[in-house]
């Protein structure tokens, strides 16, 4: 009977769970000793791995039982009670009672199950810690419904996320608190996890604070003891952002077709910033393409909105802006507030934060917006993309201009190359055989009028030289340019020629070009006035609107050949080489002149050139 009591006591004690456990176990031992038939002799202890809990006065007994254990945790346990004075073996038979052997294992029973409680309690109470840490902090949406779609439970970020108190929600539909559409969306999609008993993974899109968000849903079936559902468990996460940047990524896939069949700089400067407002959303921004003659970077393209923000957009310099450094460095940048940058190029500027995105060797495509912070990393890993594909294409079109370019030299070189070969075989030719044919007859007969028409022959000669270097010449264009004084020029030319009786008139006019050009030209068109018009011609200089132009009084050229007067071996057969007008065709395009031909007030030739003029020489 004094056993089972003891049991009762010690049981008790560890029931009471608000006690600490030093404390209790302390008191198991000393309420153990107590419960011996000789209790004033009777000791107990209980170690715990390292830990020893013993009753008051303890010394070490001499007359011992011991029981051992091992709890769930893996604490070894051992529990032992004694008797410390000899005189108790004087008792008959054992020292110990049968009870008080089975007391010492119930009690070492009761303290391991005691032990393995607090162990899962403990266990239980710090996963419930870390449950209530993850639901009170995680960004993630989670929330309970029963069968009903009744809502059971919420965690902290749908409160915050809808502006609702859990108490409130609890019990409430989707249909309570959400749009309709919305609302049945859910309502179909919890469904499905009822009806099937399976978990469903969706894209939901909810609308919070009027604006749509997409959130990546998991919902699973939660079963009661004997299996059946009984409610759905949900976790949303957001993944607006990740669903936008896709899009992005999409429609920029989409735009690299557009900007490689771009056929020109321009064109691939529009196209960017078109896809840099429409696909990443930039509202304001431009692209600067590096001119490197000026040493500048210059606005090619730019958005209505940078309008808006600040008028038209500046050219930068070296040293002068953010753009430029950003441009040198060839590193994307992304800044919160320009104003606190040293290199800012407008301290005026209502534009707060600035988005610098490089294009190589080409420029820059830079963002604005008045609000700081507005571009963080994610505008600037996107915006890499899109620039490598601006890069792209706009070396594909320099490299397809430079191409053409050089076909337009090579062809040109070709044509001037079969020029040369029909002059050298066809016009060379004729004078040289008169030449050598008089020569020997000078050499057989000693007729002196023979060494007349070997001279003229070989000033004929002279002339082609002449007008073959200049036909090679011309062709390229002199970037040497000055103002030049088209009346000085003129009679220059005109004293260069034999020009016999005809007369010339100039007026004043100036224009930019290379003056030895401008004076072959001259010559060529006096050349082909005195051969025309005759002696006496009258040739006339002077200024247009935006050019000038050359008139004579002579014949003038028919209509129907004024298409073709430009073409080499075009002639009339005054003797002329037949390139002479393709000379001046080639100095005028050179310098980038129209020339029209028409004809003048007394019907001769009239050629008007289209350039930059003005009445004042001096200009």
């Amino acid at each position: 009977m004094k056993e089972l009591t003891a049991i009762q006591t010690i049981s008790d004690l560890l029931t009471d769970s608000d006690g600490q456990l030093a404390g209790q176990l302390q008191q198991v031992v000393t309420y153990l000793s107590q419960s011996l038939q000789f209790t004033e002799a009777a000791v107990a202890s209980l170690s715990i791995d390292e830990t020893e809990f013993t009753s008051p006065e303890y010394e070490p007994p001499v007359h011992q039982l011991s029981v051992q254990d091992v709890t769930t945790a893996g604490n070894e346990l051992t529990l032992i009670i004694g008797y410390t004075i000899d005189s108790v073996s004087e008792t008959d038979g054992d020292v110990f009672l049968p009870e008080e052997r089975e007391l010492i294992t119930t009690v070492l029973q009761l303290v391991t199950a005691y032990l393995d409680r607090r162990h899962v309690l403990s266990d239980l109470q710090e996963a419930e810690r870390r449950l209530n840490l993850i639901l009170d902090n995680t960004t993630a949406v989670m929330y309970l419904k029963d069968t009903e779609g009744r809502y059971v439970f919420v965690n902290a970020e749908y409160e915050r996320l809808f502006n609702v108190d859990s108490e409130e929600l609890i019990g409430q539909y989707d249909a309570d608190i959400h749009p309709p559409d919305m609302a049945e969306t859910v309502q179909a999609n919890d469904r499905r996890v009822l009806e099937t008993g399976e978990p469903i993974e969706t894209e939901e899109q909810i609308t919070v604070d009027g604006d749509e968000r997409t959130y990546l849903s998991l919902k699973v079936p939660v079963l009661d003891a004997a299996g059946e559902v009984e409610g759905v468990f949900g976790v949303s996460t957001e993944i607006t952002e990740r669903k936008e940047r896709e899009r992005q990524l999409e429609a920029l896939n989409r735009e690299i077709p557009r900007l490689l069949s771009a056929e020109t700089i321009e064109e691939v400067a529009e196209l960017g910033v078109v896809a840099a407002h429409e696909i990443l959303d930039l509202q304001a921004n431009a692209i600067h393409l590096y001119d490197a003659e000026n040493e500048e970077l210059a606005p090619v393209a730019y958005t209505d909105g940078v309008l808006e923000l600040i008028g038209d957009p500046p050219t930068f310099r070296d040293g002068q802006s953010i753009a430029w450094r950003v441009f040198a460095d060839g590193n994307a940048t992304a800044i919160d507030d320009i104003q606190t940058d040293t290199d800012i190029y407008n301290p005026e500027s209502p534009i707060r934060s600035e988005l610098y995105l490089p294009l190589g060797e080409y420029g820059i495509l830079m963002a604005g917006s008045p609000t700081p912070s507005k571009f963080d990393s994610q505008d600037v890993t996107v915006g890499e993309l899109l620039t490598a594909h601006l890069t792209t294409a706009l070396s594909q079109v320099t490299t397809e201009q430079e191409l053409r370019e050089r076909e337009a030299e090579l062809e040109a070189q070709n044509e001037r190359l079969e020029q040369f070969a029909s002059m050298v075989s066809h016009d060379l030719r004729n004078p040289l055989s008169v030449a050598s044919g008089n020569l020997e007859l000078y050499r057989e007969t000693g007729e002196e009028s023979r060494l007349e028409t070997i001279d003229t022959a070989l000033t004929r000669i002279q002339e082609l030289i002449t007008d073959l270097t200049s036909l090679a010449r011309y062709g390229i264009p002199d970037e040497n340019h000055e103002l030049v004084s088209v009346s000085e020029v003129a009679r220059d030319a005109w004293e260069l020629i034999d020009t016999r009786s005809a007369t010339l008139s100039t007026e004043p006019c100036t224009v930019t070009g290379d003056a030895s050009q401008i004076t072959t030209l001259f010559e060529n068109l006096f050349r082909n006035a005195v051969g025309h018009g005759g002696p006496d011609v009258t040739v006339r200089v002077g200024p247009l609107e935006n050019g000038f132009y050359v008139e004579d009084t002579g014949d003038g050229i028919p209509p129907d050949e004024r298409d073709t007067v430009f073409d080499h071996g075009y002639t009339t057969g005054y003797s002329g080489s037949g390139i002479g007008l393709t000379i001046v065709s080639r100095i005028a395009q050179a310098h980038s002149w129209d020339v029209t031909l028409t004809d003048s007030t007394e019907g001769g030739a009239r050629f008007e050139f289209r350039a930059t003029c003005s009445d004042d020489p001096d200009n």
